[in-house]
């Protein structure tokens, strides 16, 4: 249950992040990319966290 949770506080903060950061110019790196990026690894985390869950339930 805790990687699920981790896993949406993620993706909510990257969506947020890649929502909100579109015109920010930074000299490295551009965080409307790190936000889309945070979002995909936060659901894939959730969703591998609730698979997890599904095959400890199924045993």
């Amino acid at each position: 249950m805790k990687g699920v949770a981790l896993g949406i506080v993620l993706a909510l903060a990257g969506l947020v992040l890649w929502l909100t950061t579109q015109e920010v110019e930074t000299p490295v790196v551009s965080l409307h990319k790190i936000g889309l990026i945070l979002a995909i690894v936060g659901a894939a985390e959730a969703l591998f966290a609730l698979l997890g869950l599904g095959k400890r339930a199924k045993k």
